[in-house]
């Protein structure tokens, strides 16, 4: 899935279909427009809040966030920013200290 998501970055769905070019399934939001991508761990609906021109940044509201359950790997990339980046590993509980923090449904 890097390659995907290195793929994503670097072009520009201005005249590039990227669901296609990249084989991934779209899912209709409950919040937004934009479409969830099935193939991801997780997706955050957002809404466009600010865009602060001078630093190129674009602020986001999230309005609604998903996590797949069902599947089977878990881990998460995260971008270093150098064209590096870092998987996950272990997964370590501290559900019990903080049990009084955690919804019910979690």
């Amino acid at each position: 899935m890097l390659d995907k998501v290195v793929g994503i970055g670097t072009c520009t769905g201005v005249n590039t279909d990227k669901f296609a070019k990249f084989k991934l399934t779209p899912v209709a939001g409950k919040k937004v427009k934009a479409p969830l991508i099935k193939e991801c761990l997780a997706n955050i609906e957002c809404n466009v809040v600010d865009i602060v021109k001078k630093h190129n940044i674009v602020v986001l509201e999230a309005v609604a966030a998903y996590f797949d359950h069902l599947r089977k790997e878990k881990r998460a990339i995260h971008a270093v920013g150098d064209g590096t980046f870092i998987v996950d590993g272990r997964k370590l509980s501290r559900k019990k200290m903080m049990a009084s923090k955690i919804p019910n449904s979690l």
